[in-house]
């Protein structure tokens, strides 16, 4: 590339990516649209190689993106050393410097063209603030589009070429939307594949420059990026002891002893691997298929946890769903001009209202509620009874449209704890079926769910560095005497309920985890 100045990346600023300065690299976006002249003459593909259509010679015929280019480049390489996909990290999964690149003229030019609207001539800064103050959404829309037609060309050609394609890489949750990465659209594009050739990691880990996650974090990153496209397959960079000594590393870092990072994991382990959504057809499962032992798989198994994930595997909800509403979502990349958040804050408000209360902030609102079950938009429609939550937790719900919110409600209240904090938290509670009764200075936490054998699971967590204690209380549910068999080390509890009410005590150790199985117990109208 170092030949063609003219498609390397650009800074809204007005200068090329100081980062990547000719001759040394030139960085250059998915989005840049490439001559076929320019198609270099040494890039020969294998033999028998089939090329994509309107491919000549091959070589692309036409102008393409390098999206386009890359990934069909990588599909020859994956010929080439009898392989069937790729698996990206950073500068390749999605654009590392987010939406301050690639304002180049070329790009700005084509996204004008796809996008249908005029931007009028002048500077690359001036370029980039007619875009950043009134196309803010569809220019998020086109970037990722363009990494569609990166992963999709790839697998595309790999499917023609005879071979069953698997792409994707690492990410964070939420998306990075205006970095160029939406799962949605990769499997929504005409660019793009089906969800089954596609398999991204999200990004749990703790290192030496990432310090342990809060409880629960892990358990809503996983449950509201596998909701938002169920299509895809997720997977969770986990925590463990061992293999490099990253996430020792990290617990030492943050001033903790090893015994401190063993409950964490604990935690971490069993909240991801029972978290659950709804897909597009209507089935509940879990949101990950797949766990990854810190760094490059190296790490020690944490054996008693997974084991009881895979002994308990969610088959129906128990308790309320968050919701994630893409439309929602948008309304924020609307607004605030090129500086300001276009972030939705579903995930974090999800997780703070989980936190401890903390004087003069509004958070701790719903301690001790029920979580662990997501849906999205595309999940609702499908949805069986069955598998109706007992409420929607809808963050921003005023940005909720009239027929999504028509449909939410037709199948269970709307809560926003945000407009009315305790009151919506006590509107939760009385709807059930289970949640964690304590005192204001303590910070338990649960998830539940139905399993395979119709048995309810509940793990309950205790936030804090002291030990904990309260009361599970079940609501709407069959009456009788059910026993609590204790899991991961737990003592075995008997819940008595009557008038369709009962509740057992239970004490968590300092940052403990405590796990309870219920056979018998039915949910009312589930």
């Amino acid at each position: 590339m170092k030949n063609h100045p003219q498609y390397y990346a650009t800074q809204w600023w007005d200068e090329t990516d100081a980062r990547y300065k000719p001759p040394e690299a030139g960085y250059v976006t998915p989005m840049m649209p490439m001559e076929a002249a320019d198609w270099p003459t040494e890039w020969l593909p294998p033999a028998g190689w089939i090329a994509p259509a309107g491919w000549v010679n091959n070589k692309p015929a036409s102008r393409i993106s390098y999206g386009q280019w890359l990934g069909v480049r990588l599909a020859q390489l994956a010929l080439q050393v009898g392989c069937r996909g790729m698996y990206c990290a950073d500068y390749v999964v999605d654009l590392e410097w987010g939406d301050a690149i690639d304002y180049n003229p070329r790009v700005v030019d084509d996204f004008a063209a796809w996008a249908k609207i005029t931007i009028p001539p002048g500077t690359v800064g001036a370029r980039a603030d007619v875009i950043q103050t009134n196309h803010k959404s569809k220019w998020f829309d086109y970037k990722c589009t363009k990494f569609a037609e990166f992963y999709g060309s790839m697998a595309k050609n790999l499917i023609a070429n005879g071979k069953v394609p698997l792409v994707g890489g690492q990410t964070f949750a939420p998306h990075k939307r205006g970095a160029g990465l939406d799962p949605r659209i990769l499997i929504e594009s005409s660019a793009g594949v089906a969800g089954k050739y596609y398999y991204f990691n999200i990004e749990l880990q703790a290192d030496e420059l990432r310090p342990p996650k809060e409880y629960w974090r892990c358990s809503i990153a996983v449950g509201a990026t596998a909701a938002r496209e169920p299509d895809i397959l997720f997977g969770a960079h986990m925590d463990t002891v061992g293999g490099q000594g990253s996430f020792d590393r990290s617990v030492k870092n943050a001033g903790h002893d090893p015994a401190w990072g063993l409950k964490l994991i604990t935690q971490q382990w069993l909240s991801v691997g029972w978290t659950h959504i709804a897909d597009r057809k209507g089935v509940v499962r879990r949101a990950v298929g797949s766990m990854m032992r810190s760094y490059w798989d190296a790490g020690t198994t944490p054996q008693t946890e997974n084991d009881l994930i895979l002994q308990h595997i969610p088959r129906h909800p128990f308790g309320p769903a968050v919701y994630y509403s893409v439309a929602i979502e948008r309304t924020f990349e609307n607004v605030n001009g090129k500086y300001g958040n276009n972030h939705w804050f579903c995930l974090e408000k999800s997780e703070r209202e989980m936190l401890p209360p903390k004087q003069f902030t509004q958070q701790g609102n719903l301690r001790g509620f029920c979580t662990g079950y997501w849906v999205s938009d595309v999940g609702i429609n499908a949805l069986k009874p069955v598998d109706y939550p007992s409420a929607w937790i809808v963050y921003d719900s005023d940005k909720l449209p009239a027929a999504e919110r028509s449909r939410l409600a037709a199948i269970a209240p709307i809560i926003d704890p945000e407009k009315n904090f305790a009151a919506a938290a006590e509107q939760l509670w009385a709807l059930g079926p289970v949640r964690v009764s304590q005192g204001t200075n303590q910070c338990l936490n649960c998830l539940a769910f139905v399993d395979q054998r119709g048995s309810v699971i509940i793990m309950v967590s205790n936030t804090l560095e002291t030990a904990g204690s309260g009361s599970l209380m079940f609501t709407n549910v069959s009456n009788g005497k059910f026993t609590c068999w204790g899991l991961l080390g737990t003592g075995n509890a008997t819940l008595t309920t009557v008038g369709n009410k009962g509740s057992i005590a239970v004490s968590v150790p300092a940052r403990g985890t405590i796990v309870y199985e219920i056979p018998g117990l039915k949910w009312l109208g589930h």
